[in-house]
């Protein structure tokens, strides 16, 4: 069984609250995340625990056996957002080789638009997208959404498959 176990950094009352955000939408949708995230991107995880840790800081996916970090001042719907995307983050991190033109997050937003909206709704999808596009900093979200979202949901599918294929998946 795959599973994330959450903690939180501090014993801030704001962030065991946060934590406890976090585990519930974990206990309630996981499993449809973890079957959906897989569905759509024909990979498996790779690991069957992951360490959250919640805390006030740039949400993180770690790696191997590092913890994720997931921001605990974010609104129920982006805590729900970011989760599935870190969890993305770790999903693709198997695709070791990539096409030249496409980053981390170009390959993944070929994929998490649809994942967002196969487990939420496309308005929960449009509304993590413009969440994620006033983001300002530390990488130009906006442009790589608009990247990906100028293909359709079949360019987007098909653009992922080759970068899969590079990989031999």
């Amino acid at each position: 069984m795959f599973n994330l176990r959450f903690s939180s950094e501090t014993n801030n009352p704001a962030l065991l609250v946060a934590s406890t955000e976090y585990q519930s939408i974990w206990k309630k949708d996981g499993q449809k995340i973890k079957e959906i995230m897989e569905k759509i991107s024909g990979l498996s995880f790779s690991k069957k625990e992951i360490s959250v840790i919640v805390f006030e800081g740039m949400s993180t996916s770690g790696s191997g056996d590092s913890p994720m970090k997931l921001r605990g001042s974010y609104s129920l719907p982006v805590k729900k957002g970011t989760l599935i995307h870190e969890l993305g983050h770790r999903l693709i991190e198997q695709l070791k080789t990539r096409p030249t033109d496409l980053d981390e997050h170009d390959i993944l937003f070929l994929i998490l638009y649809d994942i967002w909206v196969d487990i939420y709704s496309q308005e929960f999808a449009d509304e993590m997208v413009q969440a994620e596009k006033d983001r300002k900093g530390y990488y130009d979200y906006a442009s790589a959404w608009d990247r990906a979202l100028a293909l359709s949901k079949q360019e987007r599918r098909d653009k992922f498959g080759l970068v899969k294929k590079l990989n031999k998946f």
